[in-house]
């Protein structure tokens, strides 16, 4: 949304190479925190449980470029050098999450996201409250964002905090130019809609002016950068300008936010209403032959195109684009009817809501689209789509996807518990006997550390009505 939302934190410190302009830095933790150690390794795969000391709900889990990998999980970071046999456990005070997750600001919202950046760094985003009302209690709205931080191969320390808001004297609450009525909160102290940062795609192409852009999706906002090389890019920062505005700083070199949303006719909390869909979004990738990001809420899909070929590419528009006729804006993979009489479309109807859960690329640009719903899709570079089915007994509820740069298969998480693996057929990993939860358990993330070789697959699963979630890393052909 051009020049309107700038916000927090200097990405720049993803390089590891950063000028001031964030929050002071947090001490690494004193106490030594407590190790996960592996509960079974057989077949090229490693089981991390509960029992031996895994966190018992994993969200994410991410590789940085050094192969120092990390595990959002709620209260709890776990992290370990590549070749290190067991996680060290940090809780949110020795790892120095930003606590802004109560009025007193003393406890931390949970980590629910982590994308890995240079070498020893790793940005978490935190699940903040509420969603996105502008209304909302004023320190519900500074909750949440995202904390960048550094790991030596023991400790974690802070970088800054990342508040993903915009600069305030921008527009008013209802979105109308100033002056506005006394007490805006949206005109004095800037927008603040992106409280739970839920996914993170980090952009890795060295010698690329975007190298270390950092692109985040949650609530509300699906398209969310904090900006890499801002000096380079001709970043206009607002932030000496309001100086006196608590913890301004944390507001640098983000641009907030784009969504592919369409003002549709949906049933929400039971009630069917047009409303503007902006949802939620946990799927966000970015296309490594153009570098341009994609980004899916629960019923569009859309790319920023250009981003990539453009110093100030956070400006890009959305492609496809919206179309006055709204339910033909952006891309709806799974197509929806399309009535004569708008009322009848029911945008939160399970046989028409994309539900797009994850999003993954392969080197030559193929797009594999997760749906909680429908299974699997796959985006040719030529922009055709065809589908995949799930195996028997998934329900069909893919929860995450990303594909295997060894070989272009497929690693397919499932909602209603485990994960497989498609390249023309399927393998799941119920045929390895493993340890329970890696066949029970919802899979929340798969990422791959692509600077190993082989490569490293990394699964994330969470608890559930079955059980605890783990960790399993695999590390075979």
């Amino acid at each position: 949304m051009a020049k309107l939302g700038w916000g927090a934190a200097a990405a720049c410190a993803l390089a590891t190479a950063c000028g001031s302009g964030g929050g002071s830095a947090a001490a690494p933790g004193t106490q030594a925190p407590a190790l996960a150690t592996a509960t079974l390794s057989r077949n090229g795969f490693t089981y991390y449980a509960a029992a031996q000391g895994m966190a018992p709900d994993v969200w994410d889990i991410s590789a940085d470029e050094a192969g120092n990998v990390y595990a959002a999980a709620g209260d709890a970071i776990l992290a370990k050098r590549r070749a290190d046999d067991a996680f060290h456990r940090f809780d949110a005070a020795s790892a120095g999450i930003t606590a802004n997750c109560d009025e007193g600001r003393t406890r931390a919202c949970p980590v629910v996201s982590v994308g890995g950046a240079a070498a020893g760094v790793a940005v978490f985003g935190l699940q903040g409250l509420g969603t996105d009302g502008d209304s909302d209690p004023d320190w519900w709205l500074d909750s949440g964002g995202a904390d960048v931080l550094r790991f030596d191969g023991d400790k974690l320390s802070r970088v800054r905090h990342v508040q993903v808001s915009g600069m305030p004297h921008q527009f008013c609450m209802d979105h109308s130019p100033g002056p506005c009525s006394i007490g805006d909160a949206t005109w004095e102290k800037g927008r603040r809609k992106v409280r739970q940062v839920l996914r993170i795609a980090v952009n890795h192409a060295a010698g690329r002016v975007q190298y270390g852009d950092v692109w985040m999706a949650g609530t509300h906002g699906t398209f969310n950068v904090l900006v890499a090389n801002p000096a380079a890019r001709g970043w206009n920062d607002l932030s000496s300008q309001f100086a006196t505005l608590p913890r301004i700083e944390d507001r640098k070199f983000v641009w907030e936010h784009d969504h592919p949303a369409m003002t549709a006719w949906a049933t929400i909390n039971g009630v069917k209403q047009l409303a503007f869909l902006t949802g939620n979004s946990t799927a966000i990738a970015i296309d490594p032959t153009t570098g341009d990001p994609w980004a899916a809420n629960e019923t569009r899909l859309a790319s920023k195109r250009g981003y990539g070929a453009e110093t100030a590419g956070w400006e890009a528009a959305m492609w496809p684009p919206w179309t006055p006729d709204e339910l033909g804006s952006f891309l709806d993979v799974w197509p929806d009817p399309h009535p004569a009489d708008p009322q009848q479309f029911d945008a939160m109807d399970p046989a028409w809501m994309d539900a797009v859960s994850s999003l993954s690329f392969c080197d030559d640009g193929t797009l594999w689209i997760a749906s909680s719903l429908h299974g699997l899709a796959r985006r040719a570079p030529n922009g055709s789509i065809s589908y995949v089915a799930l195996p028997a007994g998934t329900g069909n509820s893919a929860s995450a996807v990303a594909c295997d740069p060894s070989d272009g298969s497929v690693w397919v998480g499932f909602g209603w518990g485990g994960f497989g693996r498609w390249n023309g057929g399927w393998w799941t990993i119920a045929q390895e006997s493993p340890p329970s939860y890696a066949t029970s358990a919802p899979t929340r993330n798969i990422q791959i550390d692509r600077w190993a070789s082989p490569r490293i697959v990394y699964v994330a699963q969470a608890a559930s009505r079955l059980g605890s979630g783990g960790v399993t890393i695999y590390t075979g052909p």
